[in-house]
């Protein structure tokens, strides 16, 4: 009995080192802490490397003001007209769809995401974490 015991003592000595040293060195997060991308989400050197489509969920004053090259702009005060413009360049080359609006605070970007899973489903289609602001650094 006293040597299951001591053996039992060993194991969980070696599990709680094991996890102290997996939280302390960054291989795995610490529970508390929030997700770096939520469901749906993509960050912009990972959207880089995909040949994608830009959609830029702010308002017409914020686009005209600057966007990403080649971004189509589709919020919901135009989605007639932005709908159609994606479904031409989609259509003709189905790629990854991001959306981003002004921020990280900002929700416009989930908003559109959404609708546009909703109206594509086959499409991949993300909301870019940190919006334009990420662009812009």
């Amino acid at each position: 009995m006293f040597q299951f015991i001591r053996e039992l003592g060993i194991i969980v000595a070696l599990t709680l080192c094991g996890a102290i040293f997996s939280l302390s060195s960054g291989l795995m997060p610490l529970p508390w802490k929030e997700p770096e991308l939520a469901a749906g989400e993509i960050r912009l050197k990972d959207a880089q490397v995909l040949n994608v489509i830009w959609i830029d969920a702010r308002s017409k004053m914020d686009y005209d003001s600057g966007h990403i090259p080649d971004a189509i702009l589709l919020n919901d005060l135009n989605w007639d007209t932005g709908i159609n413009d994606l479904m031409n360049t989609w259509l003709v080359n189905p790629r990854t769809i991001v959306v981003y609006c002004s921020s990280k605070q900002c929700n416009a970007s989930k908003h559109i995401a959404k609708q546009l899973r909703d109206a594509l489903p086959e499409a991949e289609v993300y909301s870019l974490k940190g919006g334009w602001e990420a662009w812009e650094k």
